[in-house]
């Protein structure tokens, strides 16, 4: 793992925003402050790339998060999923802080009063350091981080958060049923977490349906030994060859979990709801205009239907997604599908708003890499601590 840096560089490389739209990113070469009294210097470790970004770097200073910002006096830097090191306390941060203690941030920041965020309106992660100050400090959003966690773990403890949140009003237990049916409508890199946390859970059958075959390879890749371990049918679906009631009955699915950003399947999916069942909306559907559904509320009173959605996640989630990580409970680097440097960051971005790859890309600002297949780094396909150890060390990182 690399160690707290014993000389810290004058200037660093950082992926700059200085308008809406892809050729408006780049990266620039920008000055390493040195801490205010208030501040900490932090090295970004990694960063994992959402869609999220992809709409940021659209939008520009459009975006709600950012709409106003002046681009050419300071651009944005993305980059919202962390894990950062210590490098160098502020003087008044000294006794808190320590070179080498490492931290994952709470991305959505309310500071004095107004709501703010890390990774748009706060300058992010794609860069090799940065300093952090009250905004973030202050707010408790820097969260521990227990030494044993890999890099990529830690920085993708932020999605999981987002995953573990949109089960806050789902069952009381926050679960989908315990020896029941959950059906996943879609297997992308959330996707692959939500799934996850189904077999975690403990669902005895558990159906993905996808349109995408390199989608439902990655979750047989990843995630089919953990359900096999637990005892759980793992059933996956091609929708474009075949009917999902080729493989689940109406009114048999206790939970589904929408991961698909099309109103139509929400209607469709209604029909296969159990008594009692729960409908959970996590995908973010592109306009208003495009996500409006007819539902049979005679149908829904009678089946005793509970259904909800989320947006985000509160810091509770975050440290829960951390805990677990570090238990055992779940593993982050199974939604890992490519790695890269910060010299290839913008192509990430460009590959996940493309949907190149069928899970997560980590981004390693330490490094000059290419986007890089995991397949290529690991025999089996499957990003770990190990790989991310064997990676650094072998391009030279400490």
């Amino acid at each position: 793992m690399m160690k707290p840096d014993s000389q810290i560089p004058s200037t660093q490389q950082a992926l700059c925003l200085r308008g809406p739209g892809h050729e408006y990113l780049g990266l620039e070469q920008t000055p390493v402050a040195q801490p205010a009294d208030d501040e900490i210097l932090v090295r970004i470790d990694a960063v994992g790339v959402c869609a999220s970004d992809a709409k940021l770097v659209i939008q520009g200073n459009t975006h709600a998060r950012t709409r106003g910002m002046d681009l050419d006096a300071r651009p944005i830097i993305p980059g919202h999923e962390v894990s950062l090191t210590v490098v160098k306390p502020g003087k008044n941060r000294a006794k808190d802080y320590q070179p080498g203690q490492r931290y994952a941030v709470q991305a959505a920041i309310t500071y004095q009063g107004e709501q703010t965020a890390y990774g748009y309106r706060l300058p992010g992660g794609m860069q090799q350091y940065q300093c952090i100050g009250p905004a973030v400090i202050d707010t408790n959003s820097l969260l521990s981080i227990e030494p044993k966690l890999g890099y990529s773990q830690a920085a993708l403890a932020e999605p999981w958060a987002c995953v573990y949140y949109s089960y806050y009003r789902h069952r009381p237990d926050r679960q989908v049923l315990k020896g029941g049916t959950a059906w996943y409508i879609g297997a992308g890199p959330l996707g692959l977490m939500h799934i996850e946390k189904g077999i975690a859970d403990g669902a005895k059958k558990i159906v993905v349906s996808e349109v995408s075959p390199v989608r439902l390879d990655k979750v047989r890749q990843s995630l089919a030994p953990l359900a096999e371990r637990a005892g759980a049918e793992l059933v996956l679906v091609n929708t474009a060859r075949e009917p999902i009631e080729k493989y689940l009955n109406k009114g048999q699915a206790d939970d589904i979990i929408i991961l698909c950003p099309v109103a139509q399947v929400v209607e469709q999916a209604v029909g296969y709801l159990a008594f009692e069942g729960y409908l959970n909306v996590f995908a973010g559907f592109p306009s208003r205009d495009n996500s409006n559904v007819t539902l049979n509320l005679n149908d829904m009173h009678y089946g005793g239907w509970t259904l909800i959605a989320s947006s985000g996640s509160p810091i509770e989630a975050l440290a829960k997604a951390l805990a677990d990580t570090a238990a055992g409970t779940i593993d982050p680097n199974n939604s890992v599908a490519c790695v890269c440097g910060l010299d290839s960051a913008k192509q990430a971005i460009a590959a996940v708003h493309e949907a190149r790859f069928p899970g997560r890309i980590v981004v390693y600002p330490h490094l000059n890499m290419p986007l890089t297949d995991i397949s290529e780094l690991c025999p089996d396909g499957r990003w770990s601590k190990q790989a991310e150890q064997k990676l650094l060390a072998s391009i030279g990182s400490q």
